[in-house]
């Protein structure tokens, strides 16, 4: 029986819906394997378990939904946290730690060595453990392109939350986008507790931890509340004795400071390039196959600097496709177009961009426009400009949040799905879900969710508002031109489908398709 260990940053069945679609995805593949009978599955998380008990990373077997069918195992005390928010400010620790490799090389031998290692992502881990092939080189190491960690330590390629980051290894630039409100101390203290709480291991001193972690949320109040304090203090004593705000020894203060600034963003700054460049060199160097989840991620790994010959696009498989449509499932007759936007209420996923096209659509056109959005309310101000709409529009209807088994309530009567991302989102999970359904997708031609039809009328520049509402109102004058979604062999995988193409990799016998 071939063995094989599976890496995600968090447990695969966990259930705060931490790790969006990956998760999920991660589950489901480990599902197949299993019912395959054919493998021996382990599964490794790293990054989110902390024991201040111990200074040293170790790894400890978990329990997991699927009971001995997978062996579960996590990594306690990585140097490396995770996700990858809250080790961006810190990429020394991923591009200098050791331990990591030394510690799974043990853990790999333990196993006996398994005949595939497959990524699923990279957060919680550490530059060096892809070293790993050296030392067992007949080990099939694979990586799946979810999203772009190996290329931004922010993830997404998304710069400054306004602008897609085009820019190779900048470096420079990742500053704009780095935390400022992480800490080490914090991120471990909160860690390790979570980690003794489910553990069932806080013991007598319970009431402490309760009370550390409490007191460090006074801390923070009572800080901000002297420093503003001090700060009022001293603006009225300078302006009550005239006392000079530039003395030579605040000037010198200030001096000190900003070269110790200076030389911490230059020390930063060179990490993260040296964190895009080593990543792609590590790539094209130790792994033997990198799987894109769509052309276009494909497009920006080799843009990046990854080989051609190690890149394979590989659609994930999905639950929805099971009982996928081939056809759309309400026709329109033209008297009224109704739209749909799933998802979250961010400016990347191009939210926002739909609420101003929407609200500057010339009164005519809108009257014939419905709108539902299923997301959670997490902006008061966008919630209200939502129910504003409902004075502009056709009709408006609203979700806060959804389901899986929601879905089909949600999207009844709806005529056509919108993902106007403005950031290369890999392969959207809502342009499935609603493809699924029998809506036809009008998306942006950033990411991967435009590669689910041939039909250029469905793709238009993203941002662009004036080609956004041109493609509704082509819709609206002809309603039968929604037909021409469904045209091409473009079919949603299911997970059964997609799992035969990656036993194909694992065993080197699948051809890239052309």
């Amino acid at each position: 029986m071939k063995k094989i260990l599976i890496y995600n940053w968090i447990p695969f069945d966990e259930t705060e819906n931490k790790g969006g679609g990956v998760t999920i995805y991660t589950k489901n593949l480990i599902s197949c394997l299993i019912q395959q009978g054919k493998w021996k599955v382990y599964f490794l998380s790293s990054g989110r378990a902390y024991d201040n008990r111990r200074r040293e990373p170790y790894i400890e077997q978990t329990k997991n939904i699927f009971g001995k069918g997978c062996q579960s195992f996590q990594v306690v005390n990585s140097p490396v946290f995770s996700s990858a928010r809250i080790s961006f400010p810190f990429p020394q620790d991923y591009l200098e730690d050791m331990k990591l490799v030394k510690l799974l090389r043990g853990f790999l031998m333990e196993l006996g060595g398994v005949d595939v290692l497959h990524f699923q992502n990279f957060e919680g881990l550490s530059l060096r453990v892809f070293i790993l092939k050296t030392y067992f080189p007949k080990m099939k190491v694979i990586y799946s392109l979810h999203n772009y960690y190996l290329f931004c330590p922010q993830v997404m390629l998304w710069h400054a939350d306004r602008e897609n980051c085009r820019v190779r290894c900048c470096g420079n630039q990742c500053l704009d986008c780095m935390p400022r409100d992480v800490y080490k101390g914090k991120v471990r203290f909160n860690q390790n507790y979570q980690y003794r709480l489910e553990q069932g291991n806080l013991g007598w001193n319970k009431w402490f931890w309760l009370f550390g972690k409490r007191s460090l949320e006074v801390w923070a109040v009572w800080r901000g509340w002297f420093r503003e304090t001090i700060a009022t203090f001293r603006k009225s004593y300078l302006q009550k004795y005239e006392v000079c705000r530039r003395s030579v020894f605040q000037k010198r203060r200030e001096k000190a400071k900003y070269f110790v600034s200076v030389k911490r963003e230059k020390r930063l700054s060179a990490c993260f390039y040296e964190f895009g460049s080593r990543n792609v060199a590590y790539l094209n160097r130790y792994v033997d196959q990198v799987l894109a989840v769509s052309e276009r991620v494909a497009q920006i790994a080799r843009e990046r600097g990854v080989h051609q010959e190690k890149l394979r696009v590989s659609y994930i498989g999905t639950a929805v496709a099971a009982n996928q449509r081939s056809q759309s499932a309400y026709r329109c007759d033209g008297t009224r177009l109704t739209i749909c936007y799933l998802g979250y209420m961010r400016t990347m996923k191009g939210f926002y961009f739909l609420l101003d096209a929407l609200e500057q659509m010339e009164p005519e056109m809108a009257g014939r426009i419905g709108l539902c959005v299923a997301s959670p309310a997490t902006d008061q101000e966008a919630y209200d400009r939502i129910q504003r709409l409902r004075e502009h529009l056709a009709e408006v209807r609203y979700y806060d949040g959804y389901t899986h088994e929601q879905l089909p309530e949600i999207l009844q009567g709806v005529h056509l799905g919108i993902v106007p991302s403005l950031w290369e989102d890999n392969l959207p999970q809502v342009a499935m879900e609603m493809k699924s359904y029998g809506v036809p997708v009008l998306s942006s031609q950033l990411g991967g969710a435009k590669e689910l039809t041939e039909s250029e009328w469905f793709v238009f520049e993203a941002g662009n508002q004036k080609e956004f509402l041109e493609r509704l109102g082509y819709f609206l004058q002809d309603p039968g031109r929604l037909d021409d979604y469904w045209k091409g062999d473009h079919r949603l995988l299911t997970m059964e489908e997609h799992f035969r193409e990656l036993e194909q990799i694992y065993e080197d016998k699948w051809k890239c398709k052309q």
